[in-house]
């Protein structure tokens, strides 16, 4: 009988993405998270992370994730994670943290068990599936089929957010908008928003956005932008922003300095 030839050890995967730097952040943050979840997975690492920098990929799902359950499950991984000493051994509740995080992105158990998860059936099954078409019914569910489908959602989740605060944030500040020599079209505008409302599949009536996301729509789809802002858009722009917990600058939205530039005709 052939024996079996040793596995070379791991390396966490990465990503690189110029043109998205929040979805990049997401994206490598998920993939560090998702080997603190059993000391299996970790043996088979080259160098397994360190306490810091599970501590940034925690913040940065903190910082940029768009849904409300994960980001819990991060600040509870985060509690978890300043219980551990660098150069002891990791907790257990790290590693439970951990799983209950991964768990809340839509991604399930290993079949063998978390304990018995050692990194490399999962990279396996990930290079077979990730370039072919999700099952529809996973698909209609919007749920990922692997961690490699969840850090993409995540990033695309991140990405619409980010598109619709930019919108809403110069909408709310009428002083700022008027500064502006030219303005976004009204198809820009509401695509922004139609991007939020999409990205979210079955999650959306969950979340607090929806409502004043939906309202803002309708009035941007009968304005034509201009100078002036409606004050009824402003509004409804305030409280999208407030949905999605961005607080009111000091002095207000319409304190005399504003933001140092006006509205943007990009694609951002």
């Amino acid at each position: 009988m052939k024996p079996t030839q040793p596995r070379e050890p791991r390396i966490i995967r990465r990503t690189s993405d110029r043109d998205d730097k929040e979805g990049e952040a997401l994206d490598n943050a998920f993939y560090l998270l998702r080997e603190m979840t059993s000391a299996r997975r970790l043996s088979t690492l080259v160098s397994r992370p360190t306490r810091s920098e599970v501590l940034q990929a925690v913040d940065d799902y903190i910082a940029y994730f768009p849904l409300d359950e994960p980001r819990e499950r991060a600040r509870e991984l985060r509690e978890a994670v300043l219980t551990w000493r660098e150069g002891e051994e990791i907790p257990q509740a790290v590693y439970e943290a951990t799983r209950q995080f991964v768990l809340s992105l839509g991604v399930r158990e290993p079949a063998g068990g978390w304990e018995n998860d050692d990194g490399y059936q999962v990279r396996a099954i990930d290079r077979d599936t990730d370039d072919r078409e999700p099952p529809l019914a996973a698909e209609a569910a919007g749920a990922p089929r692997s961690y490699s489908d969840a850090s993409k959602q995540a990033a695309r989740l991140a990405q619409a957010v980010a598109g619709a605060v930019n919108i809403a944030g110069a909408l709310a500040s009428p002083r700022s908008w008027a500064r502006a020599t030219s303005w976004p079209s009204r198809e820009h505008l509401v695509e922004h928003v139609d991007q939020l409302l999409s990205a979210f599949g079955t999650e959306l009536e969950q979340q607090k956005f929806t409502a004043p996301a939906r309202r803002l729509r309708a009035l941007l789809s009968a304005w034509e932008p201009g100078p002036e802002i409606p004050a009824d858009v402003s509004e409804a722009a305030r409280d999208l922003l407030a949905a999605l917990g961005i607080e009111e600058p000091p002095g207000g939205w319409d304190a005399p300095e504003g933001p140092p530039e006006g509205p943007s005709n990009d694609n951002g």
